[in-house]
């Protein structure tokens, strides 16, 4: 096997070109008896001068073919992280917007943008410190927040009050932290129907809405199966409920409790399809529906119907009259329409030991809450923060995201698992929620599903990656080559080892970010008033320093 020549390396070639010089120089003064002994050594030395610059003529070639071998391509992908120009070029560092922490250079990062926003934390990952309450401490748009413990209400609302000079509302039926709190923000959601009942000329939207209604209360299961039957008669008695109390007893009696008592109570129902089958309102639809209930209340075998009657009840049952939500949902003491024109902030809490009872609550203010929005003839902005937002339901949310934006809603949902949001609105609402939110924050990730997506959504980008032939015998000289390797910018287990926070924002760059918290953030740490299932406030070293 033919062996490649090794060449002489230029500094040993250079050392003998300058040996060979100087001797020839110092041979020059016995030229007289050796006179054939500085021509020799002078010959060396100019053929050492050849050879050097030979050797730095091959050593410069090969400089710059190893600089091309070694510069980046992009062949194989172009992910990189955003650099500060990045989030500068869109304006990232203003402080208008919600706050997202800060950059890898310090400066606090903010988005303020017309569209929906994505926060994902596992528990005990800080999306409550980090995002939620200091949006609640910046933001000064109008805001609806899911309170699902009732820690933000008591640790912000002062700060909404003074600092923003909102209105608050705090809808807390079981009366957590009441001596912080005081009494309870009612509403009722039935005041959407008994609105229409009212206007005349919105009186063709009044079985709609009682069907929408009907199906919040009810809604349909990610897998629907074969029970769609029975779900329709029980939506259908609900209707006939709802409508029925709107327009025979108005807001006297046209609320939850009273329709679970109604439903309850067998004759009671018998009797109001009665008094309903001769009634002409509505262009006699109402009177169709009683008849048609009327006739299968009153059938020999009731079997059928007493399935769609119990359906109906339960799906009615948290709203028992003698429950929390009875009063919670007796009349209005706000309504979210209001939010449009007027700034302010509503806080829903919930019980978390009674979470079962608190879900379709939430799910229904959060109905109703987009019902009343939509239909205001303004598209001034209002903030939906749906904090635990896969604990509760709001039937055709993931459906509705795009169409919200027109009417100035921004609906920002804060989850722990993207699993968590499929079990809850179904696989597909969850592809919707991942295209339709501008915004995408991970504070952490411990799902390997979610890794994986993760790490996809980073990218691909190219890695130089260097090969070695070490021949075939221990003596065979080792070469070299590199080549273009495709490598994701984040490996799904190197996102879920990731301690700062990821963001996608728009078509920007991923974003690497470092998580901040209110107590990091001046005035904000003196703001926020103490977590009350801790009894003290937060304390940190400052890290960003506002002016307002």
């Amino acid at each position: 096997m033919q062996q490649r020549r090794e060449q002489p390396t230029l500094f040993l070639v250079l050392a003998l070109t300058c040996l060979f010089a100087w001797a020839a120089w110092k041979s020059w003064a016995i030229q007289h008896a050796f006179p054939f002994i500085p021509y020799i050594l002078g010959f060396f030395a100019l053929a050492g001068v050849f050879k050097t610059i030979s050797l730095s003529t091959l050593q410069l070639y090969n400089y710059f073919l190893r600089r091309d071998a070694m510069a980046e391509t992009g062949l194989k992908g172009t992910a990189h992280w955003a650099s500060k120009d990045d989030l500068k070029s869109v304006g990232l560092h203003k402080t208008d917007g919600l706050f997202l922490g800060r950059g890898l250079d310090g400066k606090p990062i903010f988005f303020d943008g017309e569209t929906h926003g994505l926060t994902l934390a596992p528990a005990g990952c800080g999306k409550t410190v980090a995002f939620t309450i200091p949006v609640l401490c910046h933001s000064p748009l109008p805001i609806i927040v899911a309170d699902f413990k009732g820690t933000l209400s008591v640790m912000t609302r002062d700060l909404r009050e003074k600092q923003h000079k909102q209105d608050v509302f705090v809808a807390n039926p079981a009366g957590l932290f009441s001596d912080k709190l005081g009494h309870s923000a009612r509403y009722n959601p039935m005041w959407i129907v008994l609105d229409d009942w009212l206007d005349s000329h919105r009186h063709k939207d009044l079985m709609a809405d009682a069907q929408a209604m009907a199906l919040q209360l009810y809604p349909e299961p990610v897998t629907k199966g074969e029970n769609s039957f029975f779900r329709n008669g029980s939506r259908k008695i609900l209707v006939f409920g709802i409508v029925f109390l709107v327009t025979h007893y108005g807001q006297e009696k046209a609320t939850l409790s009273e329709l679970l008592s109604l439903l309850r109570n067998v004759k009671e129902l018998i009797e109001a399809c009665r008094i309903a089958s001769s009634s002409t309102i509505l262009n006699g639809e109402l009177a169709d529906m009683a008849e048609e209930l009327l006739y299968k209340l009153t059938a020999q075998d009731t079997r059928q119907v007493d399935s769609f009657l119990e359906g109906a009840i339960q799906s009615c049952i948290a709203f028992s009259p003698s429950g929390h939500l009875a009063e919670s949902t007796s009349t209005c003491d706000f309504r979210f329409r209001d939010l449009k024109e007027n700034s302010a902030s509503v806080y829903l809490v919930a019980d978390p030991t009674k979470g079962k009872v608190f879900a379709p609550w939430l799910g229904l203010m959060g109905w109703a809450a987009i019902t009343e929005l939509t239909r205001c003839q303004n598209t001034n902005p209002v903030l939906f923060l749906l904090d635990e937002a896969t604990n509760f339901k709001i039937e055709g949310l993931s459906e509705n995201l795009t169409g919200l934006r027109e009417f100035g809603i921004r609906v920002w949902f804060v989850i722990q698992e993207l699993e968590e949001y499929a079990r809850v609105y179904g696989r597909e609402s969850l592809e919707t929620l991942m295209s339709q939110t501008e915004v995408k924050q991970f504070f952490g990730v411990q799902n390997q599903k979610t890794a994986e997506l993760v790490s996809r959504m980073l990218g691909d980008h190219t890695v130089k990656s260097a090969n070695y032939n070490l021949g075939t015998y221990m003596n065979d000289p080792v070469t070299q080559s590199v080549n273009d390797q495709m490598r994701r910018l984040l490996t799904p287990d190197e996102v879920r080892r990731f301690g700062d926070t990821i963001l996608f924002i728009r078509n920007l760059p991923p974003v690497h970010a470092l998580k901040t918290g209110y107590h990091q953030v001046k005035p904000w740490s003196s703001w926020v008033a103490a977590n009350p299932l801790f009894g003290s406030k937060l304390k940190g070293q400052t890290k960003i320093w506002l002016k307002y």
